[in-house]
C-alpha cells in the first residue's frame, strides 16, 4: 500500500481509529496494572481469574459502545430522531442498571447461634436473632457508578461523532463553497470575453476603411489575442510575462486607430519575475481607458504602468475624461472584474479608483504566485 493510499485510509477511518486505540488501552491497562503488582509482589501470583472479570464486565460496556455507536448514535446525528433515541438510551440504562443489580452475588448471611455479647464488660446479653441482610432497593454504590460510566460513555461517544459530522460538514461546506466560487468566475469571464471581442472587432472594423493593410495586420493580431483568452484566460492562472504581453499587444493594436493627438505611453519592468496571475484581470481597465479616454476633438492621454515590488503587482492606468463619456464610464466590465478580484484574492488584494473631473485612475495591487509555491500534482 502506497503513502498515498495510507494517508487516505487513514483520514477516512480516523474515528474508528480513535475508538479502537481507546478501548485498547482499557483493556490493556488492567493487564498492566495487574503484571506490576505480582512483580513487586512475588508472594501475590497473578491472579487470571480477577482479570477475566474485570475483562468481561469492560467487554459488557464494549457490546453496549458498539450498539449505540452504530445503530443508535447515527438516530440523532444524521437522522434528528431526538425522542426515539433518547427512548432506546434510557431503555438500555435502566436495563443495564436492572442487570447490575441483579448479577451482583448477595452479600453473605450472618448467624450469631450460641453467641453472646458481653455489655458493660461482664453481663452476657444474647444477640438480636439472625437475620438476613438485603441488597438495597434501588442500587448500592457500585452498581451506582457502572450506571454513571454508562452514561458518560453515550455522552463522550455522542461528542465524538458530532465532533466528527460537524468537521465532516465543514468540509462539504468548503467544496461547495469552491465549486460556487468556479461557477462564478467562469460566468464572469463569460462575460468578460465577448465583451472584450466586441471592442476590438470595433477597432478593426474602423480600420478597414481607413488603412486596409494596417487592418489585416490588426486581424493577425487579433488571432493572437484570441488564442491567449481562449486558452490562458481559461486557466485558474497564467504567467506574468504572457499577461504583459497579451496588453501590450492589445495596446499596440489599439495605436493604429489613433491619431498622435492620443498620448499613449505604457512602462514596465523589463525583467518581471516567473510569476502567475489570474489571467485577463487587467485588461477591462486597459479597454476602458481607450473607450472613454479617447476624444477625436481634444487632445487625449492613456498612461499604463506595470511594475513588481515585494511578490506584488502594482498596476496604475489613468486616462483622459471628457464630457461626451463621463456617463459612459463603468458598465458590466468594471464591475465583473471587481468580483473577480473578490473571489480571487479575498482582502488581499487593493483597488483605488480615483474618478476625477478631467481624468479617470485606477490602482490595482495584488499578491502574485510563484511555481515554487503551487501545490504538485
Amino acid at each position: 500500500m502506497s503513502r498515498k493510499n495510507i494517508i487516505t485510509f487513514l483520514r477516512k477511518h480516523t474515528e474508528a481509529l480513535i475508538y479502537a486505540f481507546c478501548w485498547l488501552m482499557i483493556f490493556v491497562i488492567p493487564f498492566v496494572m495487574m503484571y506490576l503488582r505480582t512483580r513487586n509482589n512475588t508472594d501475590d501470583p497473578f491472579q487470571w481469574d480477577e482479570l477475566t472479570r474485570v475483562w468481561t464486565a469492560e467487554g459488557a460496556f464494549l457490546a453496549i459502545f458498539i450498539i449505540h455507536n452504530c445503530f443508535i448514535a447515527p438516530l440523532i446525528i444524521y437522522k434528528n430522531r431526538r425522542k426515539l433515541y433518547f427512548g432506546l438510551v434510557t431503555i438500555i440504562v435502566v436495563a443495564f442498571g436492572i442487570y447490575q443489580f441483579n448479577a451482583r452475588p448477595p452479600r453473605p448471611h450472618h448467624f450469631h447461634k450460641d453467641r453472646k455479647e458481653m455489655v458493660d464488660g461482664s453481663q452476657p446479653r444474647p444477640l438480636p436473632p439472625p437475620g438476613r441482610h438485603h441488597r438495597p432497593f434501588f442500587v448500592d454504590q457500585v452498581d451506582f457508578v457502572s450506571v454513571i460510566i454508562l452514561v458518560l460513555m453515550f455522552g463522550m461517544n455522542l461528542s465524538v461523532k458530532l465532533l466528527f459530522k460537524q468537521n465532516e460538514n465543514e468540509k462539504k461546506l468548503q467544496r461547495l463553497m469552491n465549486e460556487n466560487l468556479n461557477q462564478q468566475l467562469e460566468y464572469l469571464k463569460f462575460q468578460i470575453n465577448p465583451h472584450f471581442f466586441m471592442n476590438t472587432l470595433n477597432n478593426i472594423h474602423a480600420l478597414v476603411d481607413i488603412e486596409p493593410e494596417e487592418a489585416k495586420e490588426s486581424i493577425i493580431e487579433l488571432s493572437n489575442l484570441m488564442r491567449y483568452v481562449l486558452y490562458d484566460g481559461n486557466r485558474p492562472l497564467t504567467s506574468l510575462r504572457k499577461e504583459c504581453d497579451f496588453i501590450d499587444n492589445y495596446i499596440e493594436l489599439m495605436r493604429l486607430r489613433y491619431s498622435d493627438k492620443v498620448d499613449i505611453k505604457t512602462d514596465r519592468d523589463d525583467n518581471l519575475p516567473d510569476a502567475l496571475i489570474a489571467p485577463l484581470i487587467t485588461i477591462t481597465y486597459v479597454e476602458n481607458a481607450f473607450k472613454h479616454g479617447v476624444s477625436y476633438q481634444h487632445r487625449s492621454f492613456i498612461h499604463i504602468t506595470t511594475h513588481v515590488d515585494d511578490g506584488r503587482l502594482l498596476f496604475t492606468c489613468e486616462n483622459s475624461k471628457h464630457k461626451e463619456s463621463t456617463e459612459e464610464h463603468g458598465g458590466v466590465g468594471l464591475a465583473n472584474t471587481r468580483k473577480r478580484l473578490d473571489l480571487i484574492y479575498g482582502n488581499d488584494y487593493t483597488l483605488d479608483i480615483n474618478d476625477r473631473e478631467d481624468t479617470y485612475f485606477v490602482r490595482l495591487d495584488i499578491p502574485l504566485r510563484f511555481a515554487a509555491d503551487e501545490p504538485k500534482g
